[in-house]
């Protein structure tokens, strides 16, 4: 059995400049981390069919011009490496672009649950954006996100950044 681990979770909160922006904080039944969300999210879920599977969880609060993803990817035991470094958090964002036809059009060194982590800033073809900051640790990989349309105004700054202490442990 593995111990503990605390996990602090971290939602970008992104509104128009002047908005007034609540958020709730939201825990998944498995209870593996905590997150304020603008409103109570969606969930999706893909378990793992097999051994080797990944099981994919992903909680989203979504408007038309803007979204906010929690996702995260479950891979089997001892098959993310031990110690990240950056560039493995660059591989995966750059992996990232890829999948999503989007162009990376900055990085800078984040801090997720108290962790060095790295966040990315996509631009795709209709000029949308999306911020993204990753956290691998143990045999999970948590992906923040925070996506908005080219046509809603960004005032530039965050309205607020949460966080929330979480026990996880992995059986």
């Amino acid at each position: 059995m593995r111990s503990f681990v605390q996990v602090l979770a971290v939602l970008f909160a992104f509104a128009a400049a002047g908005a007034a922006h609540t958020q709730a904080l939201f825990a998944p039944p498995e209870g593996d981390f905590s997150v304020a969300f603008p409103k109570p999210p969606t969930a999706q879920a893909r378990p793992a069919k097999r051994m080797n599977d990944v099981a994919v969880r992903r909680y989203v609060d979504q408007e038309p011009a803007r979204a906010f993803v929690v996702a995260l990817e479950q891979y089997p035991e001892g098959s993310l490496p031990p110690s990240p470094n950056a560039a493995v958090y660059d591989r995966l964002l750059r992996t990232h672009a890829e999948d999503s036809s989007s162009e990376l059009i900055s990085t800078r060194a984040a801090r997720l649950a108290g962790r060095p982590s790295l966040e990315g800033t996509f631009k795709d073809a209709d000029g949308n954006v999306e911020i993204v900051r990753l956290l691998m640790m143990t045999d999970c990989i948590y992906r923040l996100s925070y996506a908005r349309a080219a046509d809603l105004e960004d005032s530039g700054a965050a309205v607020g950044v949460h966080t929330s202490p979480v026990s996880s442990s992995r059986r």
